[in-house]
């Protein structure tokens, strides 16, 4: 069975646009040469704690990042590892989604498949209402 782009398991991780911009400067920052950690906190201008915040999210996202001797240095190239970064919701309407999905592309085919997701889910059961109300406080007449 051949595995297509809308059946690999991607994490489901939310980042804001400003987090998005930092990973993608931060993988383009590594792919080219070995660089130690005090060069690419002053390219991102970041501080150490954010710095393994966002390591530990590529590794999550199965971007590979070697380290070695002090230095950093991306393990695959750039594209393949924007391929796995998450990327932040881009807020579309239903339409706009309607849209995109009708595009002859593994990703139009994903959007597809989201949407459907989206619009076939069945509605959920009713509530139950419960008999009475409760009674709140102190019932009782007396000061």
């Amino acid at each position: 069975m051949t595995s297509t782009s809308s059946s690999r398991r991607r994490p489901s991780i939310h980042i804001t646009l400003q987090r998005a911009a930092r990973l993608h400067r931060l993988v383009a920052f590594l792919a080219g040469i070995p660089r130690p950690r005090a060069d690419v906190l002053a390219h991102l201008r970041i501080g150490l704690r954010t710095f393994y915040r966002e390591l530990d999210l590529l590794k999550k996202c199965g971007v590979k990042v070697k380290h070695k001797a002090k230095l950093y240095h991306l393990m695959s190239t750039s594209e393949e590892a924007e391929g796995r970064l998450p990327f932040p919701d881009p807020q579309l309407s239903f339409a706009e989604m309607a849209e995109l999905s009708r595009c002859d592309c593994p990703a139009g085919r994903r959007l597809a498949e989201l949407l459907a997701s989206v619009v076939r889910s069945p509605e959920p059961p009713p509530k139950r209402r419960s008999g009475g109300r409760k009674k709140m406080g102190n019932t009782s007449g007396g000061a």
